[in-house]
């Protein structure tokens, strides 16, 4: 279907002329009327206003041959019924929503050829007669094609007219005294038959130029459009158009799944059984068997059962077993468990693929990697389709976006109504909100359904009320309810409406540093430091320490110095201080300078300090590493970095420790390749 150029019989050309010429149309879109709309018999390509009409005219005997004039006149506007759309493109489009449209799609960017700048463009609207205007500084008519050689001129037919506006394009062509006077039937369009839709308007009906800058649009006497980058410009959705043509077919055409092998149903049904009873090693032996025996189904459930009990690599195995059998669940989920592991590209192929038959599930994932790589508005457009739909963490992850982007009064909105819809993260949006005005009844109310729900940060800030409040046991109850969590899978995601084909959603979030669950394991150690519980305040520290939350870690260096005495434990957490991204420049600053100063104790045995020049090593390299990152943030750090690398290769000579000899080495070398 798509032929972006397309030639145009000539007519009234008699006997046997000493020359050629040609005429092809080529447009980036053209409308189609099948046979019978337009009271034809067969289909019409009517091309849009600005496109290329190309001309070629070649003397083949030995005269020269001369086109030395063109006249245009309207035949006829006839009322425009079309029902299909031939497209070129520069690229694929970035979204394609169905499965019979791929092949279509990938035509189309492969038949873009970018318009020519025209000689000539073709006024056809001025009344009586259509206007040649000729827009180069020298004139191109006439034209001359001298024997054996060819010549060439490109028009752009022009118009405003909606309609099917048909025209005649005459030449009159001179060689060896003789005249003749060719003509081409031709038709264009300014109707796209395109619309751009939102959640917010009625569709927008988009002009060519809009859609193709390089059709010549005489508006635009500077050329920017012309100009412009086609590469850069591209249908941001393709898809079936519904029957009433106001919108998107909600559910464009799926492939169907492989047929699944005998006894595969009841074998799902049977281990489904034992799912629901707890029986959850039955459950996953039944559904192996049927999966190992070709059956797509019983893999994908596998894998689901598999990716909740935390095993995200087994679930990885499985639903690929499932997408070889075609089912599409199955696209989206492996987007997600991609996704969770840092793999743009991979998460990004299997949700495209998700949406190609259709999964507006995927439609979120996607949105969350379009915007992890800084494409925001892609990600929004994703994301108001999805929510249209109702789609899990749809609002949710707009919502966030706003926020981000200042955009509060529609964030607010957005959260409110994912809240009311059963979002939990929104949930706790709005109680913050409730809060910060000073409504704590209404932030506890929220608060305590999202904690109902199962939401960690629910849990956590409702616990942190009722503990300033002196309901300390309340608090602490929720707090230990959401650090129980602590060390299974991050949960970014939820579960879509529960069935054969449920799927998840991934939800744009912060990291495991500020969930709920690991926010309530350090508060947890907070409350039992302050009622000299150290050992529990060791063991909640300890957790929330291991998800990377900055202050736990810090913390664990001072408990584990000053309370349990325990050097090599202070010095082992206080390296892992240093690997962190988000740990403070002040809290790094205070441990390079009591790094430093257990390093000068232990060397010179002052106070409850034994002499330990290898201890004393392991402490000053601690304290190199520290200034050597702050350093990096701000030269004014230099000296000292200098300094305790100086100190750390003197005590590595004096302990005559190996290990103290490789640490200086390391440091020297990381000093030498700053310099």
């Amino acid at each position: 279907m798509t032929r972006p150029v397309r030639p145009v019989p000539v007519q009234g050309l008699t006997g046997h002329p000493p020359f050629t010429v040609r005429a092809a149309v080529h447009s980036q879109l053209t409308l189609i009327a099948s046979p019978g709309l337009l009271g034809t018999p067969e289909a019409v390509h009517i091309p849009l206003t600005g496109h290329n009409l190309l001309l070629s005219l070649t003397a083949t005997g030995q005269e020269e041959v001369v086109l030395r004039s063109l006249r245009a006149e309207v035949t006829d506007r006839l009322p425009l019924r079309v029902d299909g759309a031939s497209l070129a493109r520069s690229r694929m489009p970035d979204l394609v929503l169905s499965a019979d449209l791929l092949e279509s799609a990938q035509r189309a960017a492969r038949a873009y050829r970018r318009l020519r700048s025209p000689d000539v463009a073709v006024l056809l609207e001025p009344s009586p007669a259509p206007v040649l205007a000729e827009l180069g500084a020298d004139p191109v008519l006439p034209l001359t094609a001298t024997p054996g050689a060819s010549a060439g001129l490109t028009c752009a037919p022009v118009t405003d007219d909606g309609r099917w506006v048909r025209w005649r394009l005459t030449a009159e062509i001179v060689c060896a005294g003789r005249i003749w006077r060719p003509w081409w039937d031709l038709t264009v369009t300014a109707t796209t038959g395109f619309a751009a839709f939102s959640g917010d308007a009625a569709p927008v009906a988009q002009p060519v130029h809009e859609l193709y800058p390089d059709h010549y649009d005489p508006r635009d006497l500077d050329g920017q459009r012309a100009t412009a980058s086609a590469a850069d410009r591209a249908f941001h959705l393709v898809a079936h158009i519904s029957r009433d043509g106001e919108g998107v077919l909600q559910m464009p055409s799926r492939p169907e799944p492989y047929p699944e092998p005998p006894g595969a149903e009841e074998a799902v049904r049977r281990a489904a059984a034992l799912a629901r009873g707890g029986d959850l090693s039955g459950a996953a032996e039944i559904y192996r068997s049927a999966a190992e025996a070709g059956s797509g189904q019983a893999a994908y459930l596998l894998g689901r059962l598999t990716q909740d009990r935390g095993d995200t690599d087994g679930a990885v195995c499985w639903y690929e077993r499932a997408a070889a059998r075609r089912v599409h669940a199955a696209y989206n989920n492996l987007g997600v468990l991609a996704m969770l592991r840092g793999d743009l590209d991979t998460a990004e192929r299997w949700y495209r693929r998700a949406m190609d038959v259709g999964d507006w599930a995927a439609a979120v994932g996607l949105g969350v990697v379009l915007e992890k790589r800084g494409d925001e508005a892609q990600a929004e457009e994703l994301w108001r389709l999805a929510s249209r739909r109702d789609v899990p963490n749809a609002d949710q992850n707009l919502a966030v976006l706003y926020q981000r982007q200042g955009r509060l009064r529609e964030a607010d909105e957005l959260f409110t109504r994912a809240a009311e819809a059963g979002d939990v993260q929104a949930a706790v949006h709005v109680g913050f909100r409730c809060h910060e005005a000073g409504d704590e009844a209404e932030a506890k109310r929220w608060w305590r359904t999202a904690a109902d729900a199962g939401s960690a940060e629910g849990a956590f800030y409702l616990g942190l009320l009722l503990v300033r409040e002196g309901r300390a046991e309340e608090g602490q109850r929720l707090w230990e309810r959401a650090a129980e969590r602590l060390g299974t899978p991050r949960q970014a995601v939820a579960r879509m409406p529960a069935g054969p084909e449920a799927g998840t959603t991934y939800r744009a979030g912060g990291t495991a540093a500020e969930s709920g669950e690991v926010y309530a394991a350090y508060h947890l150690g907070l409350l039992h430091w302050e009622r000299d519980d150290h050992e529990a305040a060791l063991a909640w520290w300890t957790r929330a320490a291991g998800a990377g939350h900055a202050d736990a870690v810090f913390r664990l260096c001072e408990l584990h110095l000053n309370v349990r005495g325990d050097l090599m434990e202070c010095l082992r957490w206080a390296t892992f201080a240093l690997e962190l991204e988000g740990a403070p420049a002040g809290r790094v600053e205070s441990l390079a300078v009591g790094m430093r100063g257990i390093a000068e104790r232990l060397a010179e045995a002052a106070g409850a300090y034994e002499p330990d020049p290898g201890a004393a090593a392991e402490a000053c390299f601690v304290a190199a590493e520290a200034y050597r990152r702050l350093t990096a943030h701000d030269d004014v750090h230099r000296p000292a970095w200098e300094d305790s690398v100086r100190r750390l290769s003197a005590l590595a000579r004096l302990s005559g420790s190996s290990r103290a000899r490789g640490l200086a080495a390391n440091a020297e070398a990381r000093l030498r390749a700053a310099d």
